[in-house]
């Protein structure tokens, strides 16, 4: 049975994180083809309120004085580490030490054949770097754009979602990343029942595409009067961010204020997505930084839902043709609380038009066998299998001339 230790400061249980989110379900499948699965983490997140698959994680820690904590989820044995904050940025040095310590008990207890994991801090860093010095093979998980100046020294293959983020790193760093697909865990996002109403937009911050959102929103209550949106405060609050936007080249006129969108209605973040996505008509994600997949999107598509989002990275990708892709204004990419132009919302505009009336049922059909489970873990065992050969490079991951 193949061994595979998951190591990152991170925690695989935040909620708020679509990386812990795709990596855990991605561990859970490998769980089901086989595979012996244990996670050496801490309790970071993206985001406090990623925590609630604790409940109150705070009282918890509070109330046991133990350095180490043990959990059975799944099929996937964890170990966590206690630290003070749940923010990366707080972790301390001794907390780091407790983690690297536990990650060499973890090895000798366990005996992984792989190490796999992501975060490029020094903790990390260094349990990689100790995994390699005693013969076993690391893997990165790599699904975002920001490491651009970041070699992986210590591993023998480095996996990412997308196509996108594949050709992302080719050309910028010549590093050959694996695309091996999202994972998904249905159960968890699908609706039985559909009564769709609204146009949703999740978590209503500048990267996000906010300003895009709520130019359009705001040219609908003419054009499509009687269209409602709905907006899902996951990281931040409608109201509060979208007084932040502002005019292009105009960093001083903040034209918006909550109740100029009376179409717009709230919701808070959301344990389960399941709510959400049966009210849901269509889906609108136009972010403006590099998005390696997209959740949401999959999660639209797999939910019949149509989805209007931005050229960002592999979005497109992620909703597998069920919509339409277009390209967000550039100054918006460079200010993300820059408001669109009226001519550079029409294309959008017309695009949600579009998808609210275009019959998308054989684009649904073909994304449920691109996006399964079981084709992206076919292809994570597959990069998987030349490392457990001890004859395996340990470094493929450089294009060679």
């Amino acid at each position: 049975m193949p061994k595979v230790l998951w190591l990152s400061p991170y925690s695989l249980h935040d909620t708020s994180s679509g990386a812990s989110v795709d990596a855990k379900d991605m561990l859970e499948c490998l769980v089901k083809r086989g595979f012996e699965v244990w996670s050496c983490a801490s309790f970071v997140f993206d985001n406090p309120s990623g925590t609630v698959a604790f409940g109150d994680l705070e009282q918890k820690l509070q109330q046991d004085p133990h350095q180490t904590f043990i959990l059975d989820d799944n099929g996937i044995h964890y170990i966590y580490t206690r630290c003070h904050s749940r923010h990366e940025l707080d972790f301390t040095l001794d907390e780091g030490e407790l983690l690297y310590q536990t990650f060499l008990q973890v090895l000798d207890e366990f005996k992984p054949d792989i190490v796999f994991g992501y975060c490029p801090g020094m903790t990390s860093l260094t349990c990689f770097a100790e995994a390699k010095r005693r013969g076993i093979k690391t893997v990165y998980l790599l699904v975002n754009g920001n490491h651009q100046q970041f070699a992986f020294p210590n591993f023998d293959l480095v996996i990412t979602d997308s196509q996108a983020t594949s050709d992302y790193y080719a050309k910028l760093s010549r590093i050959n990343v694996v695309p091996t697909g999202a994972f998904f865990s249905p159960e968890r996002f699908l609706s039985k029942e559909r009564e769709p109403k609204y146009v949703t937009f999740i978590n209503p911050v500048g990267s996000k595409g906010l300003p895009i959102f709520a130019k359009l929103a705001q040219v609908c209550q003419t054009e499509l009067p009687d269209l409602r949106f709905l907006v899902i405060n996951s990281r931040a609050h409608f109201a509060q961010t979208v007084t932040l936007l502002h005019e292009k080249d105009q960093p001083e006129v903040k034209p918006f204020k909550p109740t100029d969108f009376p179409n717009v209605d709230l919701a808070g973040s959301q344990k389960d997505m399941r709510p959400v996505y049966r009210i849901t008509r269509a889906l609108i994600a136009p972010s403006l930084w590099f998005e390696s997949w997209g959740r949401v999107t999959s999660e639209a598509a797999l939910n019949e839902i149509p989805v209007l989002c931005s050229t960002s990275g592999g979005l497109a990708e992620g909703m597998a043709g069920c919509g339409l892709a277009l390209p967000a204004p550039e100054h918006c990419i460079k200010d993300h609380w820059s408001l669109p132009t009226d001519e550079e919302i029409r294309p959008w505009v017309e695009g949600l038009k579009t998808i609210l009336n275009t019959d998308y049922s054989a684009q649904f059909a073909q994304a449920k066998v691109l996006l399964s489970p079981e084709r992206a873990t076919d292809r994570v065992i597959a990069a998987f299998a030349p490392l457990f050969h001890k004859s395996a490079s340990n470094h493929p991951q450089f294009y060679r001339n």
